[in-house]
């Protein structure tokens, strides 16, 4: 175990070395665990390295947001040339026994629980070292790396859980709460479920005086000089992105009435100026260098000084004849963003307008393109979670009845540019969905929270019906085994 910690620490030092600063944290070559865990930097190099690795390729850098996860969400077209597409197409089929995706899906089961170990790490050490902290820094550390725990735990569950409307009672995942080699047992769905519910209220109750509630997310170095640790809030969990990541999964778990809570305590703190909606004028009036990301909306999202790379690898035209990944063009324009009433689809919608540009009779995603303005800060963001899922999450879980929804939803639209709908209905829910989170790595989730046929295409037959095969990938062997 100390061997994964030092070589996230070694691959954190080589990460630094081209990031944008705001972790405020040097590089630096090799460091045993007593020295790093001896005074209170040390402690946030560490919980800083975390954020930083989830950037890996393996989790958030590629498989969990732009690629795998997307691929399982119906979010691409996915062709039938073998020599191109290569083993997409087996994951686009939910084969998840060959040999490359039962790799693939280790690693990223590995990676994910790595970095929960190291979150495990700083928490063994931290209540015993309360003496090394200034200010209110025990707590906003300790916060966050409850919080990193859950986020990481639930992401597994998701994945590799099972269908949790159906079977809560059905074998999961472990949930580890110390730093060990031993390994722990695998506990039922609605188990972890508890254990994570508990970590993101603890972590709120901790993250209770956190800078964002009072002075907003502070997107700027201190001009003293001193420690970033305080700002930049949205590129850590923040108070707020606990609350929304509570949300989230309280609507997972079929906790609406606690979903509504948190979703309005977040959209609260929006209407405060904490997460206001994007200025129009950002997205629209600059085209040359749009806000595709609506930063402003970004409750927490992870800092890539390479996030161009996204782009470059997955969605730029100028890779043909490799693979590009696109929207299926039928279900782009004749529901996502057509479709009229029945869909809620508006091609004057910003989420279309600045995000898909067109090629050939072809329309490309440049959400993670480069901007212009390379040192901006919102040129190296992947969001995590954003102020438009806590709408969505308010309008589904308002009430009972869907309709209900509707003001959450017209508002949510009002801010993309589109007129409002006249009923909030199942079907509008999902597209609005993937209008709002395309990209992101959300899709399948939603569908398998739902039970719900994953949209490939807008031919209804060409869509996968729902079922445990496609919903519930199998534990890695590096778990089986074990």
């Amino acid at each position: 175990m100390r061997k994964i910690l030092l070589d996230m620490i070694l691959a954190v030092g080589i990460l630094l070395t081209g990031c944008s600063g705001w972790l405020d944290v040097k590089p630096y070559d090799k460091i045993s665990e007593d020295e790093l865990l001896s005074v209170e930097d040390g402690y946030m190099k560490l919980l800083n390295g975390i954020y930083i690795e989830m950037n890996s390729d393996m989790l958030y850098g590629a498989s969990l947001s732009v690629e795998m996860v997307e691929v399982m969400g119906g979010a691409y077209v996915i062709g039938t040339d073998k020599s191109v597409w290569g083993n997409y197409r087996d994951l686009s089929q939910y084969d998840y026994g060959t040999v490359y995706w039962r790799a693939r899906m280790n690693e990223t089961w590995n990676k994910a629980y790595s970095l929960i170990l190291n979150c495990n790490l700083l928490l063994e050490h931290i209540d015993s070292d309360r003496s090394l902290f200034s200010g209110d820094n025990y707590r906003m550390i300790k916060g966050e790396a409850l919080a990193l725990r859950a986020f990481m735990h639930f992401d597994m569950l998701r994945l590799f859980g099972p269908v949790y409307s159906r079977h809560p009672q059905q074998s999961a995942i472990p949930y580890y709460k110390a730093y060990t080699v031993t390994p722990n047992e695998v506990l039922n769905a609605s188990e972890v479920a508890e254990l994570i519910k508990n970590d993101l209220l603890e972590a709120r109750i901790l993250l209770a005086n956190d800078p964002v509630r009072t002075e907003g997310v502070r997107m700027e170095s201190p001009s003293d000089g001193s420690s970033n640790f305080m700002h930049y809030r949205n590129l850590r969990l923040n108070y707020y992105a606990v609350s929304a990541l509570l949300a989230r999964s309280y609507l997972y778990f079929g906790d609406k009435e606690s979903a509504y809570r948190y979703a309005m305590e977040v959209i609260g703190a929006s209407e405060d100026g904490v997460f206001p909606f994007v200025d129009k004028s950002l997205v629209t009036g600059s085209p040359d260098d749009p806000d595709r990301i609506f930063s402003s909306e970004v409750i927490f999202a992870l800092s890539h000084s390479q996030r161009n790379t996204l782009f470059k690898d997955y969605y730029d035209p100028s890779r043909i004849p490799n693979y590009v990944f696109r929207m299926d063009n039928d279900l782009m324009n004749d529901a996502v963003f057509g479709g009229g009433a029945a869909t809620g689809g508006n091609q004057d919608d910003y989420r279309y307008r600045v995000n898909w540009t067109a090629t050939g009779n072809n329309r490309y995603f440049y959400k993670y393109s480069d901007m212009n303005d390379h040192g901006n800060i919102r040129n190296t963001m992947i969001p995590m979670i954003r102020l438009g899922e806590m709408y969505l999450i308010a309008a589904e879980s308002v009430s009972e009845d869907l309709a209900a929804g509707t003001p959450f939803v017209n508002l949510l639209r009002a801010n993309r540019g589109v007129n409002g709908i006249q009923e909030l209905t199942p079907e509008i829910l999902q597209y609005e969905h993937i209008r709002e989170l395309y990209g992101e790595g959300q899709l399948f989730f939603m569908y398998k929270r739902l039970y719900a046929p994953v949209l490939f295409s807008s031919k209804a037959s060409m869509n996968p019906q729902p079922s445990d095969r496609i919903f519930t990938v199998p534990l890695p062997d590096s778990e089986t085994e074990n």
